[in-house]
């Protein structure tokens, strides 16, 4: 198949609007009060996720959009991501105006757009939390909800917090769960984590501040601890007549081969 060679805009700006990461860092100077209670209930939801190995993720989220300046309008998806750690992911995005999959299986990285019939393919690092970290870099691709696959791989992000505190008890979907908000440099979030046994987290909402009207990310989870997968799907087969495209790099990316 003739390389067409293209700008993979459309994927690259839905997706980053589609989820964004909670993934920032400190900033100096903006220390703010974080409650024991809540980050051991952070620390408990992390360190069950670390135990995860194979498992799938449902989710319904919104997403603020911002048009003719600083309105904002309302944008609906539904997320499944099916993962086994350390290398295979599979996700697929259905929602207002995208239809995306994302298939990794160790080796390579492709974002297949359903309503083109385009495909982007790359070399990839050889784990999932890398292949997130060189996406995210070189692309300005984040994937829906990384950044708890990105826990369950085993990172840490309690480094990052600046403010934590335990908001309450609440129930989402009829689970009930510990309600807590977070704050990080650019962006506040809270999350609601299941109380029990299995501390998973069910809701997550981030509001972006460096943005004058604070959009915000809206999601429900459900989570599948035992899914049936089967090791086909974490690899493209093109469909018919289907046209390859290429990503497009964000300026000032690493350009070292060891970091595709």
């Amino acid at each position: 198949m003739k390389l067409t060679v293209l700008m993979l805009s459309l994927c690259v700006a839905t997706v980053m609007a589609q989820a964004p990461s909670a993934e920032l860092s400190y900033a100096a100077g903006r220390d703010a009060p974080i409650d024991d209670r809540a980050i051991v209930t952070l620390a408990r939801m992390t360190d069950f996720l670390k135990m995860l190995n194979t498992f799938r993720i449902s989710s319904e989220s919104s997403r603020d959009e911002i048009v003719d300046t600083d309105m904002k309008v309302q944008k609906n998806a539904s997320n499944v991501m099916s993962v086994r750690l350390p290398d295979r992911l599979h996700a697929h995005v259905r929602g207002d105006d995208r239809d995306l999959e994302f298939f990794y299986n160790g080796r390579t990285l492709t974002v297949f757009s359903r309503e083109k019939n385009y495909y982007a393919s790359t070399p990839a690092p050889p784990t999932i939390s890398r292949t997130l970290d060189a996406t995210r870099a070189r692309y300005g691709i984040v994937m829906p909800l990384a950044d708890f696959i990105q826990m369950a791989a085993g990172e840490d992000f309690k480094q990052s917090i600046v403010g934590a505190g335990h908001i309450g008890t609440s129930r989402i979907d009829g689970v009930e769960c510990d309600h807590l908000a977070i704050r990080q440099a650019d962006v506040d979030w809270q999350v609601w984590i299941e109380k029990g046994a299995t501390p998973l987290p069910r809701k997550l909402v981030i509001t972006t501040k460096n943005q004058p009207t604070q959009p915000q990310y809206v999601a429900t989870l459900e989570w599948d601890l035992s899914p049936g997968i089967d090791d086909s799907l974490f690899t493209f087969v093109p469909p018919p007549n289907a046209v390859r495209i290429m990503f497009a790099r964000t300026k000032n990316r690493d350009e070292s081969p060891a970091n595709p």
